[in-house]
């Protein structure tokens, strides 16, 4: 794949510690906003990659009209597939620093974000991953910021405990705008999946945590905003999460590091499997559900939820949606 550099900016002669980059696809709402958080940071030895995959609103315009010399623009010839993907691949590859961190056009940096990634970086420089915690917005104006028991309370930072038993039981702390890794990282476990529209990231998330430690600080370094208009993740069709082959991979192949649990692992893959169940129901699609029903074979954690699915799967349309939305508001009421 060929990318062409426009910016009109001068070369950066020396090799920055880190490399921000930034898929670019019809945000020029939201792209100042974000390059104005880079350039807010504390810490100032980086560059800006903004990886222009096709936009036909004028962001790549945008991105021109800044003069610091730290920000360069690439445009990507192949337009706008696999969600970004293909983008940040690209990123990766015009990256020259050692250390490459993301951040989506439409969310934004605090001004210490970089600051606590190079101070975890100093204290475990063997980690695969390093990232802060987010404060998100979702339509509305509801702000909130993600919470894990089972890692430290704040103020903290450290290895997370454990990844996987982590994802499992509260969602994943690891999000595409607050993510540093080490470029070599990439050289161990692949690039981002170009050909996968959803749930690539996870993958990738996933592919490091099989392979090393993840360095996790609760001061808020990324602001996530939901309530953008366009988003991937708002796209409401059903998907297969690539990372259920990850770790399926990892399990035959008996590759778990041995501080890794293989009990969370199996766990977290019967959870996706239910999560691709409960959007192939809602979508009509009973026959795939059932495939992804019978292959999460839980040790305990899921066996009623999986049964009342199976269940739902030869229960008219209407119905099963019905009842998969009591289902969701009567687990977030126990959660609560």
């Amino acid at each position: 794949m060929r990318a062409s550099s426009s910016s009109p900016f001068p070369t950066v002669p020396t090799v920055p510690l880190v490399s921000v980059v930034i898929p670019l696809y019809n945000k020029v709402r939201y792209i100042g906003r974000a390059l104005d958080s880079v350039l807010a940071q504390t810490f100032s030895d980086f560059e800006v990659i903004v990886v222009n995959d096709g936009s036909t609103d004028g962001s790549g315009k945008a991105v021109e009209q800044y003069t610091d010399p730290r920000i360069r623009l690439v445009h990507r010839e192949h337009v706008n597939s696999a969600g970004g993907h293909a983008a940040r691949n690209l990123g990766i590859a015009e990256a020259r620093a050692d250390l490459v961190a993301f951040l989506d056009a439409d969310d934004e940096w605090l001004p210490e974000h970089l600051e606590a990634i190079l101070r975890m970086r100093q204290r475990f420089p063997d980690c695969g991953a390093y990232t802060t915690a987010r404060r998100i917005i979702e339509k509305g104006g509801r702000r909130w910021t993600p919470a894990f028991a089972t890692i430290p309370e704040s103020p903290w930072e450290g290895i997370i405990p454990n990844y996987f038993r982590t994802v499992l039981l509260e969602g994943d702390p690891v999000n595409s705008s607050s993510v540093v890794i080490p470029k070599r990282v990439f050289d161990c476990v692949g690039l981002f999946p170009a050909g996968v529209l959803r749930g690539g990231d996870t993958d990738m998330w996933c592919r490091i945590a099989l392979t090393y430690p993840i360095a996790f600080s609760t001061q808020v370094g990324e602001i996530c905003h939901r309530e953008v208009e366009g988003r991937i993740s708002h796209s409401p069709k059903p998907r297969e999460l690539r990372v259920i082959e990850s770790l399926k991979r990892a399990l035959e192949l008996g590759t778990l590091p041995t501080e890794v649990p293989r009990v969370d692992v199996v766990e977290y893959k019967n959870k996706l499997h239910i999560i691709c169940a409960s959007r192939c129901i809602h979508a009509g699609l009973s026959m795939k559900a059932r495939e992804h029903l019978r292959a999460a074979v839980s040790t305990g954690l899921f066996r009623r939820t999986r049964r009342f699915m199976y269940v739902l799967t030869f229960v008219p349309g209407t119905l099963a949606r019905w009842a998969l939305r009591i289902m969701r508001r009567s687990a977030k009421s126990v959660s609560a």
